[in-house]
Order: structure tokens, then sequence, then C-alpha cells
């Protein structure tokens, strides 16, 4: 496996993956947007050259959130989710990112358990946050005091 950033061209494997792993994927439009907006930052996951997972953030002066993070449904529970994550972390703090930010659904517990385990703490909840039908947890990581 092999981390490296994400390009442009990366797009159309990324839909692939977001399609199945979300119910409201982001479309390739929106995806495109994330990619050239300011502030962005994005990571890829690759195996055998093929993308097999993505993380994207957007970040603001010490501050960011995390957009997306999504695994291949066929490379799950091989560390791809972490090693992203950390990958990331790692890169924001050179950028003078001190705190990320996520949502993520209620009912997403495996999702939970991984950001618990990086260190992510529950903060606060927006109630029906997904299409008004299920409530997001927010969580956040202080990378530097």
């Amino acid at each position: 496996m092999m981390v490296r950033n994400w390009l442009f061209s990366d797009i159309k494997d990324i839909l692939e993956i977001e399609k199945k792993s979300f119910k409201d994927a982001w479309s390739m439009e929106m995806l495109a947007d994330l990619f050239l907006s300011n502030g962005f930052y994005g990571l890829v996951c690759t195996k055998n050259n093929k993308v097999i997972g993505y993380i994207a953030i957007k970040y603001i002066l010490d501050e960011g959130e995390i957009n997306i993070v999504a695994v291949d449904e066929n490379n799950l529970r091989q560390g791809v989710a972490t090693l992203l994550l950390e990958s990331a972390e790692k890169e924001l703090l050179t950028k003078g990112v001190k705190k990320l930010f996520l949502e993520v659904r209620r009912s997403n517990l495996k999702a939970q358990a991984l950001y618990e385990k990086c260190g992510y703490k529950y903060v606060a909840v927006r109630e029906n946050y997904y299409q008004g039908e299920e409530d997001a947890l927010i969580m956040s990581k202080i990378l530097k005091e």
C-alpha cells in the first residue's frame, strides 16, 4: 500500500468507491469542486496502482474538517483508513493545522470506533443532519496545543 496526494485524475476511481460506500455519495461535480477549492488537502491510498481509499479535508488557518474518508469494500479492516488519517494529520501539522473536526453518522459504529482509536473525541450532535433522518456526531482531535 502507498499513500500519495489526491490528483484530479483520481476522481473517477474515488467516485466508484464513494457510490459503493455511501447512500448520499458525493457526485463527480461535488468531488471536483472540493478538489479545486481553497484549503483542500486530500490523500489516496493505492494498491497495485489502484485507488483503494481516500481522505478529503478542508482547512483554514489552524482548523480543518475531514469531509470524507472511505475505503473500497474489498480492502476494509486492513488499516487503510488509519493510515490515511495518520498521514493526513502529520502533513496538516506542517501546514499549521492544530485541530480537526469531522461528522459521522450516529449509526456508523465502525467509523466511530476507528476515530476513537485514532484519538478523536465526541463534541456535539447535529440532529437530523443526514437528509433530515439521522443525527451526525461531531468529533474532534487536537493535533497540537
